[in-house]
Order: C-alpha cells, then sequence, then structure tokens
C-alpha cells in the first residue's frame, strides 16, 4: 500500500513537472516571438528614419571641405545607409561617432579652424554617441532614438550654417585702423596671460 501510494504521488509530481515545464516553454516562445515583432518593428522604424544628408555648401565652403580629407571621409560615411538589419545600424552609428570623433583631433582647415566650429562638430559627436548608446540597448527605446536621430541631421544643419556664417564674416573687409589695434590687443594679451 505504501509503495502503491507512493508510485501515485511520483506519477502525480512527474506530470505536474512535465506540464508546468512545457507552460514555461511556450511562455518562453510567446516572449521570443513578442520580442521579435518589438525588433523588426524597430528595425522598420530606423530604416525609415535613418535620413542623414549634409545641407548644400556654397562653392567656396565645398571648395575648403573638398581639401579636408577627413571631412571627406565622415561625408562618405554618412552618405551610406545600412539596409541589411538593425545591428548594421548599431555598427553604423558606431563607425559615424568614431569618424566624428577623429575629425575633432584632426587639423582643421584654416578658414574653419574657429572654437564655434570646433564646438559644432563636438556636439555633433555628442548627438551620435547618444544615437550609438540608445540604439545599442536592449530592448531599443524608440523614442529616444527617434530623437537623436532628428537631432543628428539639426547638428549637420546647424554645423553647414556655423561654416558658411564664419566664411561671409572673413569677406567683410575690417575698417582703417583695425587690424593695428587687433595686433595690439594680441600683444597685450600675450605680454599679460592672467588677464
Amino acid at each position: 500500500m505504501k509503495n502503491y501510494l507512493f508510485f501515485i504521488l511520483s506519477l502525480i509530481a512527474l506530470s505536474i513537472t512535465t506540464y508546468s515545464c512545457k507552460d514555461n516553454s511556450k511562455v518562453e516562445q510567446e516572449r521570443q516571438i513578442k520580442i521579435k515583432e518589438y525588433n523588426d518593428s524597430i528595425f522598420a522604424f530606423v530604416q525609415k528614419n535613418w535620413n542623414f544628408k549634409i545641407p548644400r555648401t556654397s562653392p567656396e565652403l565645398a571648395q575648403e571641405l573638398e581639401n579636408w580629407k577627413m571631412w571627406q571621409e565622415f561625408k562618405q560615411e554618412i552618405e551610406l545607409k545600412p539596409v541589411s538589419t538593425l545591428g548594421a545600424f548599431q555598427k553604423k552609428a558606431e563607425k559615424l561617432s568614431s569618424s566624428v570623433l577623429s575629425l575633432t583631433f584632426q587639423s582643421y582647415p584654416n578658414k574653419l579652424n574657429q572654437p564655434d566650429i570646433k564646438a559644432r562638430v563636438t556636439v555633433l559627436l555628442t548627438s551620435l554617441n547618444n544615437l550609438e548608446m540608445f540604439i545599442k540597448l536592449d530592448p531599443i527605446p524608440m523614442d529616444k532614438v527617434d530623437i537623436y536621430l532628428k537631432e543628428v541631421q539639426t547638428n549637420l544643419k546647424v554645423l553647414i550654417m556655423q561654416m558658411e556664417e564664419n566664411l561671409a564674416k572673413t569677406k567683410i573687409p575690417k575698417e582703417i585702423g583695425e587690424q593695428e589695434m587687433l595686433e595690439a590687443m594680441d600683444e597685450t594679451r600675450r605680454a599679460n596671460p592672467e588677464e
């Protein structure tokens, strides 16, 4: 009788365990399907909204940028849009970040070697780093990715506008005596570095 009761209890325990394992695998499969659907929707969203374009430039700025090798590499990199997987977009975000990072450490063309342009490049780098960070998260926050996709494009436009503005400022003729005044101020700064 004891053996029979033990056998029945063992059989019940085994059937409960087997049934619960099947439920867990079914729940896991449903979870995996939901994750795949979410990732597919993220991929479709990113593919649709990944539209980085460098704005048109004036002929004078185009000539300055043409001789800037690192800018040409960045331009070429940003114009290529990944198409295959979400992982391709993640790698592209990483490449763009490293490309702009290397741009910040290279010498700028003389007419563009200004603190305000360097600051705009740094802002663009920050936006690309944020995009890279959010696109690599699991699960990917679609709202944040959307914000930084738009922000990168905005920062590209603002950077080009700043470059155009700086080139326009170099065309403004100096007033009589302005150059001597600037040289005197520069000499004063060199003589008194604390001021």
